[in-house]
C-alpha cells in the first residue's frame, strides 16, 4: 500500500474518491493499485468488515475511513443516501463516487478532467461494463490488463465523477443506476470514461460475495426488490456468470482493442442513436416489458434488444436483414449499424416492408439521403408509400381514422392484416 498524506495527484487537479466497503480484501489491493495514480484522497465508508479490509484501509496513508450502520429497513436506500451526501463539502476539484469492484477508466484520466474543466464541464457520466473472467485473477498488474473482456451494462452508465462545487444534488436512484444531478449541470458532448465492474470474476467470486451481501438486506429491500440477485442460489449465480460469459468480447480501450481511442468508445451506439432509424415510443409500445423510466429505449436496442430479436422501428427486422443480406452482416455485429454503414448504400432492404432502391428514385433522395429514415420522419403526414404497390391515397381515404390519429398507413394496413 501507498503511504503519505494528501498531495496532488494530478497536477494541480485535485480528487477526492467516495465509496463503501465491506469484507473485500481480495479486491483492495486492485483497487488502490488502479486509484493511487489519480486518487488524493480516499473517503471509505465501512459497515463493519469482519475480514482483512480493515487493515489494508488502515496501511493506505490516505485513506480516511468512517463507520456506518444500517439503523432502517433498507440497506440500498441507506447506501444511496450516503451517494447523495458523503461528498458534500469535499474541497476537490473533481469526486468520484464508486464501489470498491468497480474501476473509473480512461487511459489518461487526470488530462480528460483537466480539459473537462476547460471546458465548462462539471459532470461526467460513465459507459458501463461487466467484466467477465474464469476465475478471480491474482498478481500484481492492474486489473485493466489482467480482464480486457466483458458485456456492455446499461446499469454502470452511471454519473460516476462530478465537480462538487458545482453540483448541489445528486439525486441517485437505488443503486446507483440512474442520477439526476441539480446544480450547474454540464455534461460533456459524448462520454469517453468506462466504469468497469469486476465481479464476475469466475463464478464462485460472485457466489462469495452474494452471501456476504444478502446478509445486509432488510425488509424494505426485500419488499422492493433491491439487491434480490443477492439471494440467488449457487446455480443461478453460475447461469448468469456463464450468460455474460457469452455475450462479453473485447472492451474498447482495453487488451486487444487498446488502440481504440476513448472519444471512439461508444461510437457506434451514438451513431445508431442519431441515425433516426430508433423509434423509442414504438419501441415502448411494441415490447412493453421496456420500462422507458428505468432503461433509455434507444440504449437498450442498442446494447440488447437487436441480439434478442427485437426491431427498432417497425420497417427494420434485424433477424430478416442477416439472413438476407449475410455479406453486409458482420458477426456478433448490431444489424442496424451493418444497414446504416452499408446496407443502404447497397440499396438493401430493412425488411418486406420497406423497398429501399424504389423508395429513393421514387422520392428523388440523394445517395447520401437515408431512404428509411426519411420515410419515418415524414410517414404521419400520410402522402409517402414504403412499397411501390401501396396505395397510401386510396388506404387513408378509406381510414379517416388514420388522419385524425396520426397513424403510418402501412403499419395499419399491415396490422389489420394480421388481424383479420
Amino acid at each position: 500500500m501507498q503511504g503519505g498524506g494528501e498531495v496532488s495527484m494530478t497536477d494541480s487537479l485535485k480528487v477526492h474518491l467516495y465509496c463503501l466497503c465491506w469484507n473485500d480484501a481480495r479486491m483492495l489491493p486492485f483497487f488502490f493499485r488502479h486509484y493511487d495514480q489519480f486518487v488524493d484522497r480516499y473517503f471509505i465508508f465501512d459497515n463493519g468488515s469482519t475480514d482483512n479490509s480493515l487493515s489494508l484501509l488502515q496501511q493506505h496513508g490516505r485513506v480516511e475511513i468512517s463507520h456506518f450502520d444500517v439503523t432502517g429497513d433498507s440497506f440500498v436506500d441507506e447506501e444511496r443516501r450516503l451517494g447523495d451526501t458523503i461528498w458534500k463539502g469535499s474541497t476537490a476539484d473533481w469526486v468520484i463516487v464508486t464501489d470498491i469492484d468497480e474501476h473509473t477508466y480512461h487511459p489518461d484520466l487526470p488530462d480528460y478532467l483537466r480539459r473537462c474543466r476547460q471546458k465548462g464541464v462539471t459532470a461526467i457520466q460513465s459507459i458501463g461494463y461487466e467484466m467477465v473472467a474464469d476465475s478471480f485473477p491474482t498478481g500484481t498488474r492492474p486489473l485493466v490488463d489482467l480482464v480486457t473482456v466483458g458485456a456492455r451494462s446499461i446499469g454502470h452508465d452511471r454519473l460516476c465523477i462530478f465537480n462538487p462545487r458545482a453540483i448541489t444534488e445528486t439525486k441517485f436512484t437505488p443503486g446507483r443506476h440512474r442520477a439526476f444531478p441539480e446544480g450547474r449541470v454540464v455534461w460533456p458532448e459524448y462520454p469517453e470514461v468506462l466504469l468497469l465492474h469486476f465481479k464476475q470474476m469466475g463464478p464462485e467470486y460472485p457466489i462469495i460475495r452474494s452471501a456476504e451481501l444478502r446478509q445486509g438486506l432488510k425488509s424494505r429491500d426485500l419488499e422492493k426488490g433491491w439487491g434480490m440477485h443477492y439471494s440467488w442460489s449457487g446455480s443461478q449465480i453460475r447461469r448468469n456468470w456463464q450468460k455474460m460469459k457469452a455475450m462479453s468480447g473485447p472492451v474498447p480501450g482495453l487488451g486487444t482493442l487498446k488502440h481504440i481511442q476513448p472519444a471512439d468508445y461508444a461510437l457506434q451506439e451514438r451513431l445508431l442513436q442519431n441515425s433516426g432509424l430508433i423509434d423509442p415510443v414504438w419501441y415502448v409500445k411494441e415490447y412493453p416489458d421496456i420500462n422507458p423510466v428505468e432503461l433509455n429505449p434507444m440504449l437498450h436496442f442498442c446494447i440488447h434488444g437487436w441480439r434478442e430479436g427485437r426491431r427498432p422501428n417497425f420497417y427494420f427486422d434485424p433477424v430478416w436483414y442477416r439472413q438476407n443480406y449475410p455479406a453486409l452482416s458482420a458477426p456478433g455485429q448490431n444489424p442496424l449499424f451493418d444497414y446504416i454503414t452499408r446496407g443502404e448504400e447497397a440499396d438493401a432492404w430493412p425488411s418486406p416492408h420497406f423497398n429501399t432502391p424504389w423508395y429513393r428514385k421514387t422520392y428523388g433522395l440523394s445517395s447520401s439521403e437515408s431512404p428509411l429514415r426519411h420515410y419515418l420522419s415524414k410517414r404521419t403526414l400520410q402522402k409517402l408509400s414504403p412499397l411501390p404497390e401501396f396505395d397510401v391515397a386510396k388506404y387513408c381515404a378509406d381510414h379517416p381514422e388514420i388522419t385524425r390519429d396520426g397513424q403510418d398507413p402501412f403499419e395499419h394496413y399491415h396490422r389489420q392484416l394480421q388481424h383479420a
